[in-house]
């Protein structure tokens, strides 16, 4: 088994299954992940081994005495920081990018951009998770040779295609899953919210996760005298954000660029829903209309627009007789793009290719 170094520096935030699940599965390789702090959410990341590094001191020496044959930064700090080490112990380095360190660091911090540059002159291969983001990465000075596309994927046998929820009086239950944080528009969906309310005074809009804008959502309810009707349940384990799913209508993500300019890439939750077989409704943002095509494979509207948000979640509750045949799409196309043992031998050839070179 050729040995692949994953470098991670915190193993694992709740949020990044994307990471875990492309750790597993691989036939020729083994990846070993190295990170700086004590691994947490062990339960629902058990991996091994995982090594616990707090300095970088000695690195290059450690490397080459476990026989890796190339290095893995997860995220483009990441790279930055594995590259030196990389270069001294003469082994090939891959950095994936997923969002904020194409975006967010990118504007806020002038030296991170410049320094860019130099990883992409001397890293030897990248990876993206959707088109829109390999071409931020050549603007960014990246060359295109260097990139490959790997989407981020799900374990379909975890998401079956499910019967449609049975609606009783009106009684719609909405779904939105992610981190309550201003990317993921959570104000924007509850707002549009106040208009479906108008419509369908008995629909319930169901918020998995938590975050920092926790406090601002929670006023924001009151303010529109939604309380009933809109249940925060703060964040939860996979497993009850697979029965949430299977309990709702509709799933819902107002996914939106930040005033910082962070962006997504493509939110695994929308695989799953699409998967799952439940309508989505989502923004034109990013990556997200690879996945999500209008009138397609779900339902797009522009980004931070309550209004428009509002109209197409009445429409769409009213033209429930078109639901079967977008589901259906909807879930082809996450068998064809995002299923992870598709992407696991994606990124396993990557492995192979640059570990040759």
């Amino acid at each position: 088994m050729h040995r692949v170094l994953v470098y991670r520096r915190k193993f694992l935030p709740k949020s990044e299954t994307f990471i875990y699940e492309q750790l597993l599965g691989h036939q020729v390789v083994k990846p070993v992940v190295l990170t700086r702090q004590r691994a947490f959410n062990r339960k629902q990341f058990p991996y091994s081994p995982v090594y616990v590094r707090k300095h970088m001191a000695g690195l290059s020496t450690w490397l080459r005495r476990k026989n890796f044959k190339c290095l893995h930064a997860r995220f483009g700090p990441a790279g930055l920081e594995l590259l030196p080490y990389a270069q001294k112990s003469k082994l090939p380095l891959i950095t994936s990018f997923h969002g904020f360190d194409a975006t967010k660091r990118v504007k806020e911090n002038p030296v991170y951009r410049r320094s860019l540059m130099r990883l992409f002159r001397k890293g030897q291969a990248f990876t993206v998770v959707s088109n829109h983001m390999r071409k931020r990465l050549i603007r960014l000075g990246c060359p295109p040779s260097k990139i490959t596309l790997i989407r981020s994927g799900i374990d379909l046998r975890k998401f079956p295609m499910l019967p449609p929820q049975p609606v009783d009086h009106g009684e719609y239950r909405l779904l939105s899953v992610g981190r309550l944080t201003e990317k993921k528009g959570m104000d924007t969906l509850i707002k549009a919210f106040t208009h479906v309310h108008k419509k369908y005074p008995k629909a319930k809009l169901i918020i998995v996760g938590d975050g920092e804008e926790k406090k601002k959502l929670k006023r924001l309810i009151k303010k529109n005298r939604l309380g009933t009707q809109v249940v925060l349940k703060g964040a939860l384990p996979h497993r009850e954000v697979q029965r949430e799913l299977a309990k709702c209508h509709l799933f819902i993500i107002a996914c939106k660029t930040a005033r910082n300019g962070n962006q997504e890439g493509i939110p695994n939750v929308i695989m799953e829903a699409m998967a799952s077989g439940r309508p989505v409704i989502s923004t034109y943002h990013a990556g997200i209309p690879e996945l999500v095509e209008n009138k397609v494979t779900g339902y797009l509207v522009p980004e931070k627009s309550p209004t428009a948000l509002g109209k197409m979640i009445n429409r769409v509750l009213t033209e429930s007789h078109e639901w079967t045949q977008i589901t259906t799409e909807a879930r082809l196309k996450v068998e064809k793009n995002h299923d992870i043992h598709k992407q696991r031998m994606k990124l396993e050839e990557l492995y192979l290719r640059v570990s040759k070179k």
